[in-house]
């Protein structure tokens, strides 16, 4: 029987199910409680939804693609690309080795560990292409997260262009699977007590085809 799943822009009506599929991605992994231990203001959805189509609408070079179940008309996953269009020698000569500098764009709003957060997402590798992929967990294991790993490789490699991203440990696998390789990891300082939690983000690229 054929997956009913299919690719579709996402776009702005869709975000209140996108910042819901965040919450729902991350619920389960054993850093959040560090991340963000809360309490979080009563519009906190309201503020991230804003936050996402704000960049949407003032970055051309971000592209949404959701797979969407055609039985039950839902959302059930998201990938946000950063879809570049050229990248000349130079450019990706420096591209090989992830920044470590952080992003002096991100900020964090009440509810999260804002130390925690700083010395980990603010370490991130700020080229990658592929900046976020979350899977609803009850739609997990259907293939919803190749088919939008697959989307985006497919731009990428008609532009000849290698892809960036970070992994995290449950993710590893699948990239790798798609021929992202290891450049990098960054873990976090054990003075936040993340006990038998794997606290490395992986950064990874997939060279040019």
């Amino acid at each position: 029987m054929a997956t009913p799943l299919q690719l579709q822009p996402a776009v702005e009506s869709d975000v209140p199910r996108i910042v819901e599929l965040e919450r729902l991605a991350y619920a389960d992994n054993p850093l959040t409680p560090i991340f963000f231990p809360g309490p979080f203001p009563p519009d906190v959805a309201d503020t991230r939804a804003e936050e996402l189509v704000s960049e949407l609408r003032k970055n051309p070079t971000v592209r949404w693609v959701k797979a969407v179940d055609s039985h039950i008309n839902e959302l059930v996953a998201f990938a946000k690309w950063t879809i570049v269009e050229t990248v000349d020698a130079d450019t990706d000569a420096d591209q090989a080795q992830p920044e470590r500098s952080g992003n002096r764009n991100r900020t964090f709003g009440p509810g999260c560990n804002v130390e925690a957060c700083e010395e980990f997402f603010g370490g991130i590798h700020r080229k990658r292409i592929l900046h976020t992929l979350q899977t609803d967990p009850k739609h997990q294991r259907r293939g919803a997260g190749g088919l939008l790993i697959e989307w985006g490789l497919a731009i990428a490699d008609d532009r000849h262009l290698p892809v960036y991203l970070e992994s995290s440990p449950m993710a590893h696998s699948l990239y790798l699977k798609y021929g992202f390789y290891d450049i990098d990891q960054l873990r976090l300082d054990p003075k936040w007590n993340y006990g038998t939690a794997d606290p490395t983000i992986y950064f990874m690229r997939r060279d040019a085809r």
